[in-house]
């Protein structure tokens, strides 16, 4: 393993799984031990990936964030970790389960050399964004149309994208809604989340989830035994 780079910090700023599921019905409304349960794979993932970097992890849940709006608690987050000394913070969430530790070890590369770095989703929002210090403006930052899908778009033909020296990631899915939940389950070769989503599906859903579950059931018959451990957080 290589030298850690000090100072550089990925910032996992999400919910916790109890209040993602809460928000989130990705199992229908009757059903949030499922969402939650699926949301701790997920941020014992993302810990899980972030860690396997060479820079310091910080978990920012709602219990540390501060702020009214989303913009507000975002910005303050990445202000808060520049305070601490770090000059250059790389920012994920918990519900890309397609992003890698090898994405973020180049974003964390990448960094190093640019003002930017940027992860599209394709829901026209972002799943990583990265800034150095001196290029992070809190009022422009604060001002970007968080939780939109005009998100991408407004950083591409922005002030922000038009003063950075960028590097651009290639477009990841998120999973915030059911019917992305419901894209995933058919796209996806994740054995593991797969699994977890049929499992929990109501026994009423259409045949062509059953289909897909007795697949799964014959080819990977091992996968239960991939199941990771709860989530656990790292206060900031």
């Amino acid at each position: 393993m290589g030298q850690k780079n000090k100072d550089t910090a990925i910032l996992i700023f999400s919910l916790s799984a109890q209040l993602e599921a809460e928000r989130k019905s990705l199992f229908g409304k009757r059903n949030k031990k499922a969402s939650k349960g699926f949301f701790d794979i997920l941020i014992n993932r993302t810990h899980k990936i972030a860690s396997a970097t060479q820079a310091d992890v910080v978990v920012i849940d709602e219990r540390l964030q501060k702020g009214t709006t989303f913009g507000e608690r975002y910005a303050n987050a990445f202000q808060e970790l520049f305070d601490l000394g770090y000059t250059k913070v790389l920012s994920i969430g918990n519900d890309t389960p397609d992003l890698t530790s090898e994405i973020l070890e180049q974003a964390v590369e990448q960094i190093q050399n640019v003002d930017m770095v940027v992860g599209p989703s394709t829901d026209g929002g972002i799943y990583l964004l990265g800034m150095r210090k001196e290029f992070f403006d809190v009022d422009g930052f604060k001002a970007l149309p968080w939780l939109q899908s005009t998100l991408f778009h407004t950083l591409v033909n922005g002030v922000y994208w038009k003063g950075a020296k960028t590097h651009c990631f290639g477009e990841l899915s998120d999973i915030d809604t059911a019917h992305a939940l419901h894209q995933f389950l058919y796209t996806s070769d994740d054995v593991v989340l797969v699994e977890f989503i049929l499992n929990h599906l109501s026994a009423n859903t259409n045949r062509t989830y059953h289909l897909k579950a007795l697949y799964y059931s014959n080819e990977y018959s091992f996968s239960s035994q991939l199941r990771g451990p709860p989530a656990f957080f790292i206060a900031a």
